[in-house]
């Protein structure tokens, strides 16, 4: 499947979407914040990073910035979340470059679903 990368600082956010990743055949890094999440995408070389927009030391508003100012990771899909996502967040979140925008609390189909479409396996 595809090398994802998971930034979030929620632990049993990270730990419901490894789980889901692995089943789904996803190999796998992840980080507890932004910082870290940018070191282990120069690492890592994910193919797809899911990431928190509210996080400690940097949020993913700016990890998404920075990822899209890399060449490396300009065509990455991003896949933001946040459980303070309303129209307006969403709209920005897809204006910086984010690939799709999920609100919190998502389940399982949407996380899939939204995972698909920013690898361009589904519409």
């Amino acid at each position: 499947m595809a090398r994802v990368l998971l930034i979030d600082d929620d632990q049993s956010n990270l730990d419901f979407m490894r789980q889901v990743m692995r089943i789904d055949g996803h190999e796998l890094a992840w980080a507890a914040d932004g910082k870290q999440g940018l070191e282990r995408a120069g690492q890592f070389r994910p193919q797809l990073v899911i990431c928190d927009v509210v996080m400690p030391h940097l949020g993913g508003y700016a990890v998404l910035e920075t990822l899209r100012a890399e060449p490396q990771f300009a065509d990455v899909p991003v896949l933001l979340f946040s459980a303070a996502m309303n129209d307006e967040a969403r709209a920005l979140g897809l204006k910086r470059g984010a690939t799709e925008v999920l609100a919190k609390p998502f389940d399982l189909e949407q996380l899939r679903g939204a995972i698909r479409r920013c690898l361009g396996q589904e519409t």
